[in-house]
């Protein structure tokens, strides 16, 4: 009886294992492509969340021969319809194994708050692979606006004239940043010693054209064995007058007062006096001449 139980268990087993190899499908390895064919994908090593500040979006786009020339059709994916492929055709030009597809959009539609998600995929078929992804997403948000090149006259240490890069702020208001005020380059010509360089002076141009960039800041750099700060001077010493020569002198001139303020160990030691520095914005005057 119990050889009879053990046989049937054995065979019942043998009939389960053999049940299972019957219905497992067969493997089937995936098409090998076409070696002599060109295959285009996304770059997928691009940066897929962008801050936007005006400049063309440029999308990469790589391919597997780089033999000769190749034109590729490329689409955009966008639902809030504003954004646009320049051109729908991406070349590759002889030698070049990227190229890319450029991307417009409407700068000043665009909201601060929101994030935009579009997508640029190669539709051309006969150059795309199941292998690799054939479209990059991206994220874009609204930074501040490039505005171009501006210059840039400090008058109390450097007493030179550079040229700046200046930005706008995302939300359209009179809100600027000129970038790299203060570099080790400038500092050192200047007799100055480099603590920081730092990124940038914001300032805000009111309706009745007076300026305003806070009650002090660090320069970045020292002089004397002191950190200079820039001080308003209206906050330094009640020096409302001189603090009135914050001004728009002109379309993209503004003038800059300041207290050159020396601080040591975080206390404010005295000053080296009143200083002016004027900001050309691009579009302005030319200050070499300005200030001749």
């Amino acid at each position: 009886m119990k050889t009879n139980i053990l046989s049937k268990v054995v065979l019942g087993a043998f009939l389960s294992i053999a049940f299972a190899a019957c219905t497992e499908e067969a493997y089937v390895p995936a098409p090998q492509e076409d070696a002599s064919k060109t295959y285009v994908r996304a770059d997928e090593t691009a940066p897929r969340n962008l801050d936007v500040d005006g400049s063309d979006i440029q999308v990469p786009f790589v391919r597997t021969n780089t033999e000769g020339t190749l034109d590729i059709t490329v689409a955009l994916s966008d639902t809030s319809s504003l954004f646009t492929l320049n051109s729908t055709t991406v070349s590759f030009a002889s030698g070049e194994d990227t190229a890319y597809a450029s991307v417009s959009y409407s700068y000043d539609k665009l909201d601060p708050a929101a994030e935009y998600a579009i997508s640029v995929a190669v539709v051309d078929e006969n150059h795309t692979s199941q292998y690799t992804a054939i479209a990059l997403p991206m994220t874009c948000k609204k930074a501040w606006k490039k505005l171009g090149v501006g210059q840039f006259a400090e008058l109390f240490f450097y007493g030179t004239i550079a040229e700046k890069e200046f930005i706008q702020s995302p939300d359209g208001s009179a809100r600027y940043r000129m970038l790299n005020p203060f570099t080790a380059e400038e500092m050192a010509a200047a007799g100055c010693t480099l603590e920081s360089e730092i990124p940038y002076i914001e300032f805000t141009i009111a309706e009745d054209g007076s300026v305003s960039w806070g009650d002090n800041f660090h320069t970045g750099f020292g002089y004397g064995g002191y950190s200079i700060y820039w001080a308003n001077p209206n906050w330094y010493n009640g020096n409302a007058v001189a603090a009135a020569d914050n001004v728009l002198l002109a379309d993209n001139l503004v003038k800059l007062c300041f207290t050159a303020m020396a601080v040591s160990g975080g206390s404010i030691a005295g000053s080296y006096g009143t200083g002016y520095a004027y900001m050309s914005l691009p579009g302005g005057p030319d200050l070499a001449e300005l200030l001749q």
